[in-house]
C-alpha cells in the first residue's frame, strides 16, 4: 500500500497500491476491504475480472466493497431481536 486519503468533495478514501511487475490483474478486477479472522487486521483482497486487457500504471478500480462493521451486525441483530420480541408481547 502506497497511501490512502480522503476525498474532500466525495468523502469517499482513494487508496494508491502498488504491485510487484510480475503481478497482473484485468481491467475488471475488483477491490473490497476484508479481515483476517473474527477481530483481526484488514487488509484489501483483489479480485480477478475476465476482460483480456490487464490494469497498468495510474489504473483505478472502480468495483469496490466496503469493509463489514462486526460492531454494526451486531447492533442491527440485536436491535431486530429486540423489536420482534416487543411486537410478539402485544
Amino acid at each position: 500500500m502506497v497511501s490512502i486519503r480522503l476525498d474532500p468533495k466525495t468523502y469517499q478514501a482513494e487508496v494508491i497500491l502498488s504491485l510487484d511487475l510480475g503481478v497482473v490483474f484485468p481491467k475488471d478486477s475488483s477491490a473490497r476491504i476484508l479481515t483476517s479472522g473474527l477481530l483481526g487486521e484488514q487488509y484489501i483482497g483483489l479480485e480477478a475480472g475476465a476482460q483480456e486487457q490487464n490494469l497498468g500504471d495510474g489504473s483505478e478500480i472502480k468495483m469496490t466493497q466496503s469493509a463489514v462493521v462486526l460492531e454494526s451486525l451486531i447492533s442491527q441483530f440485536l436491535y431486530r431481536s429486540a423489536e420482534q420480541a416487543g411486537s410478539s408481547e402485544k
